[in-house]
């Protein structure tokens, strides 16, 4: 019987050790590849049982290209840079790290919601300009308050729970739209499910975006969204830049519609210099920074190697974004934690 075959996929100098370490006791080969074109990609794929990619976009032409895979495991909560539904098609799994960096994420999210209420990079540059008092007064105030505030969540997955439990000890409270979500889950994290957006948008102080982006969440938020914004609340994004209309955004925040925002996404990223956000200084970004920490790094590697191992062995991975391929392949044992 041939090894097993491995490919990461990279779209820089791939990184590996910890992965590889997931799989000590495995016959199999592992390759590594950095994949500059599509046709790169499918190049390196040929043959491999296991994918695991780190960042390199994988569309519908690269999918359909894959014979052999069973799966392709994706380091990171995000995976709309594969196209999970020609994924389907080709009853390919398509695996995520989902929960390796929830606290990171909903701490940065936190902290975006606390910057912006206080009027963080204004007073920090008024301070060191030696501004105080009377200097500083018209940019205080009005200063939005936090405790008894209402959080409106977009999605209540792994990490707007989190955001909900933080956000309450801070004495808010949280309501949430997710169409996905059961209500008993809601209930046990003390959150109130809303019916739609516009409900969402108009009963919130700050609004906190942690919805997957995928076909059916592409510009999820636009203009009539904003427009149902309280003018006092504050917008803030963590998940993916292409669930928000940008133009949008930028049309509200110039018209005055909502307080501000704080935004570690963006539609296109990097993004350009003169992107109109930048100018704004209610405005407050970070470079799609959220989920990263010294902690965060190393679990991604350890959880994308548990993963892979998993599937080498025969069994289901733990974080499966399709779960509608099972209906397509064999049957297979159901995951256990390494």
């Amino acid at each position: 019987m041939d090894k097993l075959r491995v490919a990461l996929i990279s779209g820089g100098e791939p990184d590996a050790d910890l992965v590889q370490q997931q799989l000590q006791g495995i016959e199999h080969e592992f390759d590594t590849f950095v994949c500059k074109s599509d046709g790169e990609t499918i190049e390196a794929v040929k043959g491999a049982d296991v994918i695991i990619n780190q960042g390199v976009p994988m569309p519908r032409n690269v999918i359909e290209e894959i014979e052999d895979a069973q799966a392709v495991v994706s380091f990171g909560h995000g995976f709309n840079h594969i196209d999970h539904e020609a994924a389907t098609n080709q009853s390919l799994m398509v695996v995520n790290t989902a929960g390796f960096c929830t606290e990171e994420v909903s701490n940065h999210a936190i902290m975006l919601m606390l910057a912006c209420a206080k009027k963080l990079t204004i007073l920090n540059d008024l301070t060191k300009a030696g501004k105080w008092g009377p200097d500083t007064r018209t940019a205080i105030m009005p200063m939005a308050p936090i405790t008894d505030q209402v959080l409106g969540l977009v999605s209540l997955g792994n990490i707007g729970r989190a955001v909900a439990r933080k956000a309450q000890a801070l004495g808010m409270t949280v309501i949430a739209y997710d169409p996905y979500v059961q209500p008993w889950i809601a209930r046990e994290y003390r959150v109130q499910l809303v019916g739609n957006l516009k409900e969402l948008a108009s009963n919130s102080d700050f609004v906190s975006m942690h919805t997957p982006l995928n076909n059916q969440t592409t510009k999820l938020v636009g203009t009539s969204f904003f427009k149902s914004m309280k003018s006092s609340a504050y917008f803030i994004n963590t998940c993916r830049g292409g669930t928000v209309d940008e133009e949008a955004l930028i049309e509200a925040l110039n018209n005055k519609e909502l307080a501000g925002a704080g935004l570690d996404v963006f539609e296109i990223e990097p993004t350009a210099p003169d992107n109109p956000l930048f100018a704004m200084d209610n405005v407050m970004v970070t470079p799609h920074s959220a989920g990263s920490s010294d902690r965060s790094r190393v679990a991604s590697q350890i959880q994308v190697g548990q993963e892979a191992a998993r599937l080498l062995k025969g069994t289901w991975p733990m974080s499966l974004v399709n779960p509608e391929v099972r209906s397509k392949i064999e049957a297979r044992p159901v995951a256990t934690r390494t």
